[in-house]
C-alpha cells in the first residue's frame, strides 16, 4: 500500500469533528492531478475522489469516514484506506462497486431523498403529494428519533436485526417535546401504548424511504428488501391516550379566562375544528356569508376544504368580518401583529391554569369539535370528512368510544333474573 500523505485535519476521527459543515470538501491532494476530500454535511461525511479530467474534475464518491462505524475497507474506510483507493483511481483502476452497496447512501440521505420526492410526487396511503408542513413535520420527527443514531448507518450495512433493535429502541427512550426530554414511565400502559405509536410512525417513514429507494434506484433491486420482515408494534387501543376534549362547562371557564385575542382565536378552532396554523392564516375572503362556509387550507394533507357553519358560527365570522379588507387576517394578535407559529402556546396554558384545567392545549378545541360533531350526528365518516382526515381509521380510534354502544343496549334488554329486588336509587352522603 503506498505511503499515506498525512493531513492532520483528515487523518483521525476526532480531527474531523472538529470541521465544520461545507458545501466544498476538504480536499488534499494525494498526487498531481488527484485529490481525495471529505465531504461534510449536515447529515453525514462521505470521502470523495476528484481527478483531473481534461481542462475539468470529475469526483467520484468512495466511502465513508470511520467516525460512527469501524472500518470494512468497503463502504466504510480509514484515511488510509480512502488514501489507497485514491491512489488506485490515479493510476487508472476502476474500484469495484458491489451492487448491493449501492453509492453507499446513508439511512439519513435515503429519508430525505425520500421526502424530497413526495413533495413533488403523489404516494403515500392518501395518493397525493405531501405538504411542505408535513415534510416538515417528519423531517423534525426523523431527527428527534432516528438521524443520530440508525440515520447516519449506510443503508447496505443495515438488515432487519438493526432496524428491529432501534424500533424498540424508541419506546424504551423518553420522548421529547420542543427539544426537553420528558417524564417517560414504561411501564405506564398508557405511555407505553403512545410511544409504540410513535415508534411505528417512524418506523413507517423509514421503511417507505428503504422502499422508494429501492424503486427509483438509488440501491440495487438485488439489494435485500430486509426492512419488510420488521413489523409495527402490536398496539392495544384502548390503553392509548385519546386526545382531550373540552366538556360544555369547561368551554366556558376556558374561554372566561383567556386573553381578548386568544379568546377569539379558541372560538375559532370551536366552530371550524381547524389547526391552530390554518386558523392564523386565515384571511376575510376566505369566509363566505352567502353560503355560511370558511375556507381551511389544510396544512398536514394539502387539502382545501369548504367548511359548512352553524349558525353560531355564521354569527362568530360575520362579527370578525365585518368591514375588513378582503386580504386582510382574520385573526390577529391584540396589538395587530399576525400570530406565529407558537405564540399561543403560552397565553393558552395560562388561560387553562387560571379556569384549573388540566392537559389542555390548543389542540383540543379541534378534538372537542370532532367529538361534539359525532354526538350531533351519529355518523363517523362524516366527522372525518369534516376534520379532513384521509381515512375513518384515525377518527374511529379516537372518537368511536362516543357512539351508542350496542353491547350496552343489548345488557339493557336482558332479562331480569328476579334474584335481586329493585329499589329506590340512594344517593351516598358526602
Amino acid at each position: 500500500m503506498p505511503r499515506a500523505p498525512r493531513n492532520s485535519r483528515l487523518a483521525t476521527a476526532e480531527a474531523r469533528s472538529n470541521l465544520s459543515t461545507q458545501k466544498e470538501p476538504y480536499w488534499h491532494q494525494i498526487i498531481e492531478g488527484t485529490f481525495l476530500g471529505l465531504a461534510k454535511g449536515k447529515r453525514g461525511s462521505a470521502w470523495v475522489v476528484r481527478q483531473r479530467v481534461g481542462t475539468g474534475y470529475k469526483s467520484r464518491k468512495v466511502g465513508h469516514p470511520d467516525d460512527k462505524l469501524a472500518a470494512d475497507g468497503d463502504v466504510v474506510l480509514s484515511h488510509k484506506q480512502a488514501v489507497a483507493v485514491a491512489h488506485k483511481i490515479a493510476q487508472g483502476a476502476e474500484p469495484a462497486t458491489r451492487g448491493h452497496y449501492g453509492d453507499g447512501l446513508t439511512l439519513n440521505e435515503i429519508v430525505d431523498q425520500y421526502l424530497q420526492h413526495r413533495m413533488l410526487h403523489p404516494g403515500g396511503r392518501t395518493g397525493r403529494v405531501m405538504s411542505k408542513a408535513s415534510a416538515d413535520m417528519t423531517r423534525g420527527l426523523w431527527a428527534r428519533n432516528g438521524a443520530g443514531s440508525v440515520g447516519q448507518v449506510p443503508a447496505a450495512r443495515l438488515n432487519a436485526a438493526a432496524l428491529r433493535k432501534w424500533h424498540a429502541g424508541i419506546v424504551a427512550s423518553p420522548p421529547t417535546k420542543r427539544g426537553r426530554v420528558t417524564q417517560y414511565d414504561g411501564a405506564d400502559p398508557t405511555q407505553r401504548a403512545s410511544r409504540q405509536a410513535s415508534a411505528n410512525r417512524i418506523l413507517t417513514i423509514c421503511k417507505a424511504a428503504l422502499e422508494h429507494a429501492r424503486v427509483s434506484g438509488l440501491t440495487p433491486e438485488t439489494a435485500p428488501d430486509f426492512w419488510r420482515r420488521v413489523k409495527p408494534f402490536k398496539i392495544d387501543e384502548g390503553a392509548e391516550q385519546a386526545p382531550r376534549m373540552l366538556e360544555p362547562g369547561e368551554i366556558t371557564r376556558l374561554l372566561n379566562a383567556a386573553a381578548p385575542d386568544i379568546r377569539e382565536l379558541l372560538k375559532a378552532g370551536l366552530m371550524t375544528g381547524a389547526r391552530y396554523g390554518e386558523l392564523v392564516s386565515m384571511r376575510v375572503a376566505d369566509y363566505s356569508d352567502e353560503s355560511g362556509t370558511v375556507r381551511i387550507a389544510q396544512s398536514k394533507t394539502g387539502k382545501v376544504l369548504r367548511q359548512p357553519l352553524t349558525d353560531e358560527g355564521r354569527a362568530y365570522f360575520d362579527r370578525m368580518t365585518a368591514g375588513r379588507d378582503p386580504r386582510e387576517l382574520i385573526l390577529q394578535r391584540s396589538d395587530g401583529r399576525p400570530w406565529g407559529k407558537s405564540d399561543a402556546r403560552r397565553p393558552v396554558m395560562l388561560a387553562a391554569k387560571t379556569a384549573a384545567l388540566a392537559d389542555v392545549s390548543f389542540k383540543a378545541t379541534r378534538a372537542t369539535y370532532g367529538k361534539l360533531l359525532l354526538l350531533a350526528t351519529l355518523n363517523i365518516e362524516l366527522v372525518a370528512k369534516a376534520l379532513g382526515h384521509s381515512d375513518s381509521r384515525i377518527t374511529r380510534k379516537h372518537y368511536a368510544q362516543f357512539l351508542p354502544s350496542e353491547l350496552a343496549s343489548g345488557i339493557a334488554n336482558m332479562r331480569a333474573l328476579g334474584i335481586e329486588a329493585k329499589t329506590a336509587k340512594v344517593s351516598n352522603l358526602r
